[in-house]
């Protein structure tokens, strides 16, 4: 009997000699752990304590992250915007194409992809080498008994189109234009063209794109170049056997991009029905040059016998991309 109350008398000062550490460690901020699940080893026990330090970690991260990095973020995004007001937005445009009468004071459209939508909104026109031209929609026109099915200007009054009229005469006769709204192209985001025609490629720069591009030149010129430094290029590169190379490229002071024309030629024809493996440059021209968050966006009428094939190259970080819009103007034979 003695010996059980001398057991009960233990047990209950080791009962309050425990749980008073434990209250005394608690009151110090010490926690003790009372969780008596066995682990497999010291190792797990090391990546418990890791895990919870970068828990704690991750938790603190978090806090700055959510505090401070929108702060900078809201700052960039505001200054890029404010930056870029003036940049065309490539999601905005639409393939709008029309050619100009006679006087020069009417266009009617001869391609849309999207069909009729939004025709009666577009109030610009481009072309001549980035000039923007005020338009206002007039009507629009079916075709005729006449219609030669040519996108040329003595067909004008037959072929089915919407027109527009431009105030002072100012357009080109039959020259491509491409139509738009102004809210979609920022005039301030055109590139001025200087207007320096057609020169050959300089010695130097046609080394630099043999050097980047691993095969000889045959010719090459600068079909347009630009207020901001940049040029629009024509490469033509030397044969390889039957297979022949084109490249339209763009040379701004970063360096030079490529949109690549590769043929198998029949020893006749290569890019045009008898052109012999040619290029002339005269045969190509550039509606407009703009700025986008991208890089520059410029588009090319490309004439042959036939007709005239129209492209948008856009700027990407190491090449030249072609937009996925196929636009041809027929005109011949009449």
């Amino acid at each position: 009997m003695k010996k059980n109350k001398l057991f009960i008398i233990i047990f209950a000062l080791l009962a309050i000699l425990l749980f008073g550490t434990a209250a005394l460690c608690n009151m110090c901020g010490i926690v003790v752990s009372t969780d008596t699940t066995t682990t497999s080893g010291s190792e797990s026990s090391s990546n418990s304590t890791s895990a919870s330090s970068a828990s704690s970690q991750t938790t603190v991260a978090d806090v700055v992250t959510e505090t401070t990095v929108p702060v900078e973020t809201t700052t960039e995004t505001s200054a890029e915007i404010a930056g870029n007001a003036d940049l065309t937005d490539i999601a905005t445009l639409a393939p709008f194409f029309a050619f100009a009468n006679d006087t020069g004071d009417k266009l009617i459209s001869f391609y849309s992809e999207d069909g009729a939508a939004g025709f009666e909104q577009l109030n610009g026109a481009i072309g001549d080498n980035g000039k923007f031209y005020p338009i206002e929609y007039i009507k629009k026109q079916n075709s005729n008994a006449q219609d030669s099915s040519r996108a040329v200007t003595s067909n004008f009054n037959n072929m089915e189109g919407y027109i527009y009229g431009s105030p002072g005469n100012a357009l080109t006769a039959n020259k491509t234009y491409y139509l738009c709204n102004s809210n979609a192209i920022n005039q301030n985001s055109l590139l001025e063209s200087l207007g320096n025609g057609i020169i050959v490629l300089d010695a130097a720069t046609k080394t630099q794109i043999e050097g980047i591009r691993g095969r000889g030149v045959s010719n090459a010129w600068t079909i347009n170049e630009y207020s901001d430094g940049s040029k629009i290029l024509v490469v033509l590169f030397a044969p390889d056997g039957n297979n022949f190379l084109m490249s339209i490229a763009i040379k701004t002071a970063e360096g030079i991009k490529f949109m690549d024309f590769p043929v198998v030629s029949d020893g006749q024809s290569a890019w045009r029905v008898d052109d012999g493996g040619k290029i002339d440059p005269k045969l190509f021209s550039i509606l407009f040059a703009t700025k986008t968050v991208d890089g520059l966006l410029f588009v090319v009428c490309w004439a042959g016998a036939e007709g005239e094939s129209i492209f948008f190259l856009s700027e990407k970080a190491d090449a030249l991309n072609q937009l996925p819009w196929e636009i041809y103007r027929y005109w011949s034979p009449v």
